[in-house]
């Protein structure tokens, strides 16, 4: 089985890590999603590095991922990251993941203008897709047959949805 996964908000606290930073920013904000498109730029280009470097994992992917590990389960990393708005974000994210020892068979960065997350699952025979964004699985299961799990509280979901690594390792149990 080969299973793709993202990793802000998938597999780590993006948005809790990265609202550490917005009252150094900007404190008139609570959540760094509610800035403007040039804001949200500005902040990026500001803060992005140590975002990736103080991020930290969400409960029980360790555990996860040790299981996909023990059976033979190949694990590709397809992130939006890429060092647009800041340098070496590809660089510390491989640095993060290795540093937590998050095992992991292929980490792939989504360019722009060079294929999203939907061509890249299924360029990689991805089996199931990961992600925390309902319309990045909208585009992978409109142009493939591969399942999609959103990582999420939502529970208004069309798809499988899980808040807990734990529920998915029960799930993938039963693949």
């Amino acid at each position: 089985m080969i299973l793709g996964i993202d990793i802000d908000d998938t597999i780590t606290e993006t948005t809790l890590t990265a609202n550490k930073y917005i009252t150094l920013f900007d404190n008139s904000y609570k959540d760094y999603h509610d800035l403007s498109q040039n804001k949200y730029f500005d902040f990026l280009n500001l803060y992005l590095q140590d975002i990736v470097k103080n991020n930290i994992l969400k409960e029980g992917v360790k555990e996860a991922f040790e299981f996909f590990k023990n059976k033979g389960y190949k694990i590709i990393f397809i992130t939006a990251r890429n060092d647009i708005h800041a340098p070496n974000i590809k660089k510390l994210t491989k640095e993060f993941l290795d540093k937590n020892n998050i095992y992991h068979d292929k980490l792939i960065y989504e360019e722009v203008g060079h294929g999203d997350k939907s061509a890249l699952a299924k360029e990689n025979s991805i089996d199931i897709f990961i992600d925390d964004k309902e319309d990045v699985l909208d585009k992978i299961a409109s142009s493939s047959k591969i399942e999609c799990i959103r990582f999420t509280n939502d529970k208004k979901s069309k798809y499988k949805t899980f808040n807990n690594w734990y529920d998915i390792i029960e799930y993938i149990k039963t693949k």
